[in-house]
């Protein structure tokens, strides 16, 4: 059962109203959609067969089967097709209002402008059936014709969840892989550019990735684990504080200890000395002298 409540579909109010403007077609040879102005409807465009470039305000997108745009009225439009392989294109151009206010609808309700559609035979299913009912003047048609693209339009806000979530569930590998490689070799010196080589990601891209899953830089994280381990290697291995600063790649051991005290709030030196096992003879610890004295 569907969890959200039936209030949550954004298109309960819309109403799709017809147009004549509406065919399937494969796109001849010298083929190359331009309109001379910003459309005036909307246009609900897909690729049944064929490649090409669309080009919506200024943001181009690969054409292919299965390739569905949701243009929208002042949207400025190009497309082109591989003269090898020539484009078959359903169009179906319709308006829009708002059942409540009577008002043209929001079109930021709607899905996206683009949808690369999984399973073309049920889409194309509803297309063909939908091209028929333009052209049918029977009864209902125009209740079948609007619930008909409401359907559509709810797939399409499903396959788009879809692409998010797989999309989203990809990077979090890729950032799990990222954190297992920084921490299986803390101590040697690597550039971002090496850790976005591992993962096949330019940089820039995976910097602005690990930002958003972790919530901090790679540099920073990077710093944040060698702190870590140096705990680690001070309260539990015989190395000291130069030992631990140099195995973990740090150029001197002032820098090392400054880092350490700004993160933990007290010096390398103490975390150590709080696990030695025993003093050397002779020395004093003034606290013990204390503790003698109120015996």
């Amino acid at each position: 059962m569907d969890k959200h409540p039936i209030e949550d579909f954004p298109l309960l109010n819309a109403s799709f109203e017809r147009s004549s403007n509406a065919g399937k077609a494969r796109c001849e040879p010298a083929w190359h959609w331009r309109p001379h102005q910003p459309l005036q409807d909307y246009d609900l465009w897909y690729a049944v067969a064929g490649k090409g470039t669309m080009t919506i305000n200024g943001v181009s997108y690969p054409i292919q089967k299965g390739s569905c745009f949701l243009i929208r009225p002042g949207d400025i439009t190009e497309a082109t097709q591989d003269l090898n392989d020539r484009l078959t294109v359903i169009f179906i151009h319709f308006n829009l209002t708002d059942l409540i206010s009577k008002k043209p609808f929001d079109a930021s309700l709607l899905p996206d402008r683009h949808t690369l559609v999984s399973d073309t035979l049920f889409i194309e299913m509803l297309l063909n059936r939908l091209l028929q009912v333009v052209y049918n003047n029977g009864a209902w048609s125009d209740i079948e014709y609007n619930l008909m693209l409401k359907q559509i339009m709810l797939y399409l806000y499903r396959r788009q969840q879809e692409e998010q979530t797989s999309s989203a569930g990809k990077q979090k590998q890729v950032i799990a892989r990222v954190i297992g490689y920084i921490r299986e070799d803390v101590g040697r010196r690597m550039s971002h550019q090496e850790i976005a080589d591992h993962v096949q990601l330019s940089a820039e891209y995976l910097s602005i990735l690990f930002k958003k899953y972790t919530g901090t830089s790679i540099k920073q994280y990077i710093t944040d684990v060698r702190l870590e381990r140096a705990v680690h290697l001070l309260m539990e291995t015989p190395m000291n504080v130069s030992q631990v600063a140099e195995s973990l790649g740090y150029a001197n051991v002032y820098l090392f200890s400054k880092q350490f005290k700004e993160h933990y709030g007290a010096p390398p030196s103490k975390y150590k000395w709080g696990t030695e096992p025993s003093r050397a003879h002779g020395s004093v610890n003034h606290n013990d002298e204390d503790n003698d004295n109120e015996n």
